[in-house]
């Protein structure tokens, strides 16, 4: 009986193992066949541990967290760096508005008018940087929300400006500055756009040759477009909260180039950009994945599949993940007035609104609002600890490796330790 138990723990861990090499191979969802239906595509995180986010701001691995339950507006300037423009001008404002399931009552209202503000934007520079960060906030667009041209920004400054720094159109040298936008494309989608990560770091390409280089003119170098390919657009929503989670990680060298960043969708993964994560080769100032329509579009470039190299966000130690600015910028969408090639959907020309709710920066992968806590480590949800849970637990971490429910002895950290602490509590009975 001994030596069955034994040898079925080694084949655990040996299937551990397995999950573990193919789960961190290129960081993307895998198959979750077998597994519980309510655990399909969705990753948890830090907020499955605080019902309605109750408490989740002072859990150690939060850096920064804001609900916007504040009696007034001038209270934001106790929490953000920079609120982008006076408070009394009508740009942003407080509503009775709230995400289902969170016990809160207030969200921040962000309004664009047309002639009046191109944008808007709260700004938040930490204390200190970070070699991974995590970003989740809820947003609601208006329901007759246009395109946008500019959100979210998450990255890093050696600065100690308390205001973001734009400088569209020109490559950081690695030593001042990266960042990476959560934007929305219009192109194939509906208003308010396509979910896409557009980002500056020193080794980006530029627009104006097929190679990827400057022809020496201004403004050689826009944010690189990172995403699901035109054919297969993540569109966003309007008129309903959605979650949204970014996330950042450093260079692990200044002469390394395999840095990370990926984006979640109401805790699914849609798409992470890793060193081997997608095959395909550079045009210009697009990485071409393999197999899209998009690929070969011809001129002097070698179109060879190429795995991505990955990011070298910084050359120096002193640059790290530092600076979150949540903005709504809308100024191309109106002077170009880009709108849905579909005139029967609703469309808004001359105003754009959107709601931010529940910020959180967190040094672990954060995940959708939770309405009631899970069991934890019962995976199947037959109300005990079994063999079965045990596997599962292996076969989710291979499929999501952030995801916290496989943190069995609640430290916070996904190791070994916790699925042989889970198969040990299961043998001992």
């Amino acid at each position: 009986m001994k030596w069955k138990l034994l040898s079925l723990a080694v084949f655990c861990v040996l299937l551990l193992a397995v999950a573990f090499a193919g789960g961190q191979q290129n960081g993307k969802a895998r198959d979750l066949s077998g597994l519980a239906a309510a655990d399909t595509g969705v990753c948890y995180g830090l907020a499955a541990l605080y019902p309605g986010d109750v408490g989740l701001g002072a859990d150690s691995a939060v850096v920064f967290h804001d609900d916007f339950e504040v009696n007034a507006l001038a209270d934001l300037n106790q929490r953000w760096t920079y609120t982008g423009s006076d408070l009394n001008d009508g740009r942003l404002s407080l509503v009775a508005d709230s995400i289902p399931g969170c016990p809160g009552r207030k969200s921040l209202k962000i309004t664009i008018v047309k002639g009046k503000f191109d944008g808007g934007s709260v700004y938040k520079l930490l204390d200190k940087g970070y070699d991974r960060l995590y970003a989740r906030f809820y947003c609601k667009f208006a329901p007759d929300a246009p395109y946008v041209h500019h959100f979210v920004h998450l990255g890093g400054k050696t600065s100690t400006a308390p205001y973001p720094e734009g400088a569209a159109g020109y490559r950081p040298n690695g030593y001042d500055r990266f960042s990476t936008s959560i934007d929305l494309r219009s192109g194939g989608a509906n208003p308010p756009g396509a979910w896409i990560f557009y980002t500056y770091w020193c080794e980006m390409h530029s627009w104006q040759t097929p190679q990827g280089v400057s022809d020496g003119q201004d403004n050689a170098f826009y944010g690189n477009v990172f995403g699901p390919p035109v054919e297969r657009p993540e569109q966003a929503t309007r008129d309903q909260w959605q979650c949204v989670e970014i996330m950042i990680k450093m260079n692990s060298a200044p002469d390394k180039s395999d840095g990370e960043q990926a984006f979640w969708i109401d805790g699914r993964l849609v798409d992470r950009w890793a060193p081997g994560s997608h095959l395909g080769c550079w045009y210009s100032d697009r990485f071409r994945e393999y197999g899209t329509d998009v690929y070969n579009l011809g001129g002097t470039v070698d179109s060879i599949p190429k795995p991505f190299e990955g990011f070298r966000w910084s050359r120096t130690p002193s640059l790290k993940i530092n600076q979150l600015d949540m903005q709504y910028y809308l100024a191309s969408i109106f002077e170009n007035d880009v709108k849905p090639a579909d005139s029967t959907i609703a469309y808004n020309s001359n105003m754009g609104r959107v709601e931010f709710d529940n910020v959180v920066l967190a040094k672990r992968y954060i995940g959708p609002l939770a309405e009631t806590e899970w069991s934890r480590n019962d995976f199947d949800g037959d109300g005990k600890r079994s063999l079965g849970d045990v596997l599962r637990m292996v076969r989710l971490r291979a499929a999501y490796p952030e995801d916290m429910r496989t943190d069995y002895d609640g430290d916070g950290r996904l190791t070994l330790t916790d699925v042989l602490g889970l198969l040990l509590e299961v043998l001992k009975g």
